[in-house]
Parts: C-alpha cells; structure tokens; sequence
C-alpha cells in the first residue's frame, strides 16, 4: 500500500571523547559492529529462552495461536504451517543458531564495505599513490570475498597484524564454508564443501547444523578482528579529513 513503508536509518554511535592521534570513524563503525555482533548472539538466546518459557506455560501455545490468528486470518494455513514445522523439525530446531551465523557474517561484511569506503576517501584526500591494480581491484570486493582472502587483503594491502593462530584461520575458513551452505544449499553438505572443509564425519546430503560451542568461537574470532583492525586503521589514517557518516 502506498505511503506504508517504513523508513529507517542506522546512525553511527557517537565516541565519548575524540581519540588522540587517530581518526574517528573506524573506531565507531568498530563500536558499532561490535555491538550488532553481541545484540545477534543475545537475541537469538533470548527468543529461544522466552518462547521456550511462553510456550511451556498452562495456555501458552494457545495464547500464541491467538495472537498468531490475529494477523494471519487462517487456521488452516496455521495448521499447515504446523506441520511443515514438525515435518522439518531437524532443521528448524537449530534454525537460532544457523540464523545468527548468517547475520554475523552480514555484520563483519558491512564492517570491511565501510572500512574500505573510508580507506578510499583517507588515500584520495591525504593525494596517497594508487594500490597496485591488483590490490585495487582485492580491496574493491572485500565484502564479497571469501573470509581467508579477506583476512589477505588486511593482512598485505593494509598491513594489519591480525595476531591469529593457525586454528583461527581454519575457523575463519570453516565459517565461510558453513555459511555458504546456509545461504545457497539449505544447509546441506555438498561436494564442495566436504573438498574444502577439515572437519570430518561429514556425508554428502547431510545437514550441516551450527554447534553452540562453534558458534561461540565465530562470534569471538570476528570481535578480535574488529577489534585488531579498527583501531590501526584509525591511527594509519589520523591526518584524513573528517568522514560524512
């Protein structure tokens, strides 16, 4: 309907006081990344604890289907519903889980797309020799990469020391993987992913579930590197004019 949609803007968290000898921006879209990467971890927690707790209570499911009926208008179709639930309960039980990786990778991506933007502007304003065109042409898709060539482009083009163990990147390397299962194959395993992974047990068709424990360990290596990169961008970059965000 015309004139209903809503519009809605993310502002950028403001820093309590200016850093000395560094720029702004990367700090806050750090700050803000960091919090997106908690918030998506605690809500996924959250809902699952509360519906749980709702649902458990005398009257709870029926006071959900109420409310459910109230905007959907169809037993019937909440019935169907229903039942492809309980039909596919293997998958959607975990659903929490394979949700939040897909936003965590959502987050960190948003995060390199305005690290770059901002690294562009800095070199452009302070008049910094072009990258090779090779590294160029790196930078301009980082978002769109593959995370062990993400981690190449801050580790070479930025010279960022990113401080990970040999089990990092492999996590790293796991996350993408899993990911792009979720994304593009309902989660289940395919040939290339069994190819590239190093976990084993894995067969072909086989549901590819996200373990709490594994999840916990994504989330923590994606606030490192934030967390590593943020700041030595911010101080490379301290003389940039002031970014419009």
């Amino acid at each position: 309907m015309e004139g209903s949609r809503r519009s809605v803007r993310i502002a950028l968290p403001k820093l309590s006081k200016e850093p000395d000898g560094a720029h702004p921006y990367p700090f806050r879209i750090g700050m803000q990344t960091l919090e997106f990467l908690q918030a998506s971890l605690f809500h996924a927690s959250f809902v699952d604890i509360a519906t749980g707790k709702l649902v458990r209570q005398p009257g709870g499911l029926e006071q959900v289907e109420e409310e459910y009926l109230l905007t959907l208008g169809s037993k019937q179709t909440y019935d169907e519903a229903w039942g492809y639930l309980r039909k596919y309960q293997a998958v959607f039980q975990d659903a929490p889980l394979q949700s939040v990786l897909i936003a965590l990778n959502s987050h960190w991506d948003w995060y390199l797309r305005a690290l770059r933007e901002f690294l562009v502007f800095s070199r452009s304003s302070l008049s910094l020799p072009r990258l090779p065109e090779v590294d160029e042409k790196k930078l301009a898709r980082v978002d769109q990469l593959p995370m062990p060539e993400q981690l190449d482009v801050l580790v070479r083009i930025l010279a960022v020391d990113l401080a990970l163990s040999d089990v990092d990147t492999q996590e790293a390397h796991e996350m993408t993987l899993v990911r792009n299962l979720g994304l593009h194959n309902r989660w289940e395993v395919d040939g290339r992913y069994l190819q590239r992974t190093s976990r084993v047990g894995y067969e072909l068709g086989e549901l590819r579930l996200v373990e709490s424990e594994e999840l916990q360990r994504w989330h923590g290596l994606l606030m490192h590197l934030v967390n590593r990169t943020a700041g030595k961008i911010a101080r490379d970059y301290s003389a940039a004019p002031r970014y419009p965000a």
